[in-house]
């Protein structure tokens, strides 16, 4: 009886979940897309591609399908989604705030963080966060910002006229500013620990690379019965070691304030008899400790997502705006009139009103976004049936894709789509675009938190860089091939020459 039983609930588990894939399926089959190349696999030819196969999949679908492409891979039903009207109905609302199930390759590394969190866990999260990247801690941000951009200056010196494989750099100094400034945290590019943590992102993309080719593995149960968990395993223990290490130090730092009677600034802590500035990792801990808003797995889940959202995404960016500015020097030189025209030639470090008053500069780097967003696509799963602006209904539980890349690509939009023209972004242009047309943070509820941080320290950067070197191209943008992996990457790299200016 007890048998009869238990197998009449497996079944009436299996049965609602294929009725509710078929269910999906039935009403995404309104939808056109590309003709399933297997019965059992789906579309797995068009996603489940290496990554420098998949952009070009990925886009020629949202081309040839556009405003949205239905694809079925196993039974996960898809829909990519690259017209604004239609992305502002997912994006906009605080529905549909969960993440879709290709973000489960992060779940054993990232956990509950503000990446993954969904509902009251994600709100409370974001409130506690949203402090942490207010204008008076960004503004005390830029001193750190302009000592680790000349640190890199005189690294980018001492290797000549030669060619540089930017992308390493970039990835070195991202990773050492987020840890200085978010955590509060300084490290040396020959710690032990910062390079293993560097090699543990590399071997989690080769993990991700391995999720996308291998649609199997998006299966729990089929997963176990691979070498992937093993692999994650390890790899998701060092990076975590990392993050754990930097917490303990800071909270080290916090046990030993004294109590004074002078209370400190709304920003700052004191440490014996010195002062120091308040950053993120410092609100986390205060809310641990200020009535444990915030457990220490909390804490250690916000660390690991933006230390790496916070140094990886900026890395990207930077090396593909490098690359293009590079490769445009009567843009460059219009960067370094401004440049100038703001600090004049001396040597002087820029203050937080100079790099906001870089708006040419900003322009660049927008485009730059819009060319080579770092996130190049977000997911959601829908919460309830959906009506688009067709009329057509996206069904509860269905998959959606937000090729960014894509979105920023769509010559009714972007006229001459494949340009770099820092003028798109001039006032008037960007009021006559649709505000979902420009998504490389994201949008609405579940945008990017750290926005105006990354701006101001890729504008930190590029201003200094800019001044002290003229960039000269080695890849372009028809020589680079597109990596779609967990950040938008160049397959073989960017390579620049930092040739120093005279006088």
């Amino acid at each position: 009886m007890i048998i009869h039983v238990i197998v009449l609930l497996i079944v009436l588990y299996c049965w609602k979940d294929v009725w509710n894939c078929f269910r999906v399926w039935y009403l995404l089959r309104k939808f056109d897309g590309p003709k399933p190349s297997s019965l059992i696999f789906g579309n797995w030819d068009v996603v489940c591609a290496p990554p420098d196969k998949l952009f070009k999949n990925i886009h020629d679908a949202c081309t040839k399908y556009y405003p949205h492409c239905y694809l079925r891979i196993l039974n996960v039903c898809a829909l990519l989604m690259t017209d604004p009207d239609d992305c502002e109905i997912f994006l906009s609302t605080t529905k549909h705030t969960k993440k879709s199930l290709i973000y489960d390759i992060f779940g054993r590394w990232l956990q509950d963080g503000l990446l993954l969190s969904k509902g009251a866990k994600w709100q409370h999260r974001r409130k506690i966060l949203t402090p942490a990247f207010h204008f008076s801690l960004l503004k005390d941000f830029v001193k750190t910002f302009n000592e680790k951009t000349d640190e890199l200056v005189a690294n980018l010196t001492a290797k000549g006229s030669n060619a540089i494989s930017i992308v390493p750099e970039m990835q070195e100094f991202s990773l050492l500013t987020i840890n200085e400034t978010a955590m509060g945290i300084k490290m040396n590019l020959g710690d032990e620990k910062h390079k293993a943590y560097r090699e543990g992102i590399s071997k989690m993309e080769e993990l991700f690379n391995q999720f996308i080719v291998r649609p199997w593995l998006t299966s729990h149960i089929l997963r176990k019965f691979t070498s992937f968990p093993k692999q994650e395993f390890k790899v998701v223990k060092v990076l975590h070691q990392y993050t754990k290490s930097i917490i303990k130090k800071r909270m080290d730092e916090t046990n030993e304030i004294a109590t004074e009677k002078n209370v400190p600034e709304k920003n700052e802590m004191h440490i014996g008899k010195k002062k120091r500035r308040k950053n993120m990792l410092d609100i986390l801990i205060e809310a641990h400790n200020d009535g444990n808003q915030i457990d220490y797995r909390g804490i250690c889940e916000e660390v690991d997502t933006f230390t790496f959202e916070g140094h990886d995404t900026v890395s990207s960016a930077l090396s593909f705006c490098m690359m293009l500015i590079a490769n445009h020097p009567e843009i460059q030189n219009r960067i370094l009139e401004e440049i100038h025209s703001i600090l004049g030639a001396k040597d002087e470090h820029p203050s937080y009103e100079d790099l906001v008053n870089m708006e040419y500069l900003e322009r660049c780097i927008k485009e730059s976004l819009r060319l080579y967003p770092s996130v190049h696509i977000i997911s959601r799963a829908t919460d309830e049936d959906t009506k688009l602006k067709s009329g057509l209904i996206v069904p509860k539980d269905a998959v959606i894709l937000i090729p960014i890349i894509s979105v920023h690509r769509n010559p009714n939009i972007y006229p001459d789509p494949e340009k770099f023209d820092p003028d798109r972004f001039l006032l008037d242009n960007c009021l006559k675009r649709h505000p979902f047309a420009y998504i490389p943070f994201s949008a609405g509820p579940r945008n990017c938190i750290g926005q105006r941080f990354a701006m101001l320290e890729m504008k930190a950067v590029l201003s200094a860089v800019i001044k002290k070197f003229e960039l000269i191209p080695v890849d372009t943008p028809k020589t680079i091939h597109l990596n779609m992996e967990t950040i938008l990457r160049a397959k073989n790299g960017i390579r620049i020459k930092f040739l120093p200016r005279v006088g």
